[in-house]
């Protein structure tokens, strides 16, 4: 229990401070950027607009419950589905929050997370748009912690302490659980475990770490305690960029959001497309740097 305790401690010591940072950024991004802003940016269908969308979406300060409300109110708009999935994707693998605290990892896996993320968001638009059948969708209103559009009459210093606070009991609880089972890996699984179902030489670990996040709803960084534990222990690169990109959107809780919005056919397209390129992304990234540690990548 000692043992335990003195993991937990060091995992909140150098994961809260930057999760909290990361929150205070995203609250002031949030209500700084006007919903126009998206509106004005994903109106094009050029393949430029479409990297455009995915980038913007990959740093844009929404959860995936965020992201789907404002995807649909984009698509009703008139923006093309490729350009809405691009963004949604991109939107739903990273954030500010989520990329700012992937720097507990080092300024190079952030990198690469963020790089992964918006060629995630393109690769999967373009795959899916090939197999989607629209459907009457279902209008959604943003929760206010997530929303891009503020109230006029509020000082601004009140809007961003209502949406930090707002992020903090959204996913506070999930980071601190995120980093009970970070520290649980830590210590009850050893180096030679990790490897066994996560290390380098393991062809699927990539799509095995993808939907090891399905049951719980990892958003705004709670990947993080996890995917420091499973690099600790020997995890490769790869299957902890699928397990960073993937958890965050395909998960229990966004299949009943998506489910709402596409239908459930357009849902288990959608989710099972996700996976196999996030699967293939890591698998390629383990190709590419199989000579390195996560420690070279830091």
């Amino acid at each position: 229990m000692p043992a335990f305790i003195e993991q937990l401690f060091n995992y909140s010591v150098s994961i809260i401070p930057a999760f909290l940072f990361a929150l205070l950024i995203s609250a002031i991004l949030a209500e700084v950027i006007p919903d126009s802003f998206f509106e004005k940016i994903l109106s094009s269908k050029s393949i430029i607009f479409i990297i455009l969308s995915s980038i913007i979406g990959a740093l844009i300060p929404l959860c995936t419950c965020g992201m789907i409300p404002l995807a649909s109110k984009l698509q009703k708009k008139g923006t093309s589905w490729l350009l809405v999935i691009s963004f949604l994707t991109a939107g739903n693998a990273s954030s500010i929050t989520s990329i700012l605290l992937t720097l507990v990892l080092g300024l190079k896996i952030t990198v690469l997370r963020f790089t992964i993320s918006v060629l995630f968001g393109i690769l999967v638009s373009y795959i899916f748009v090939l197999f989607f059948k629209p459907e009457t969708s279902v209008s959604f209103k943003i929760d206010k912690h997530g929303s891009v559009e503020t109230l006029r009459t509020t000082p601004l210093q009140a809007k961003i302490f209502h949406e930090f606070k707002g992020l903090l009991f959204s996913f506070g609880p999930w980071v601190i659980a995120a980093i009970i089972i970070g520290s649980v890996i830590s210590l009850c699984l050893s180096p030679e475990d990790i490897v066994k179902f996560a290390g380098i030489k393991k062809m699927l670990s990539p799509f095995l770490l993808s939907l090891c996040g399905f049951p719980f709803y990892f958003c705004a960084g709670a990947d993080i305690p996890i995917s420091k534990a499973l690099l600790e222990k020997g995890a490769s690169i790869g299957s902890v960029i699928s397990f960073m990109t993937a958890s965050p959107g395909i998960n229990l809780t966004s299949f009943f959001i998506y489910k709402k919005w596409l239908g459930l056919k357009n849902t288990v397209v959608y989710l099972l497309i996700s996976f196999l390129v996030c699967g293939f992304l890591g698998l390629i990234i383990n190709i590419a740097v199989l000579p390195l540690t996560p420690y070279e990548l830091r």
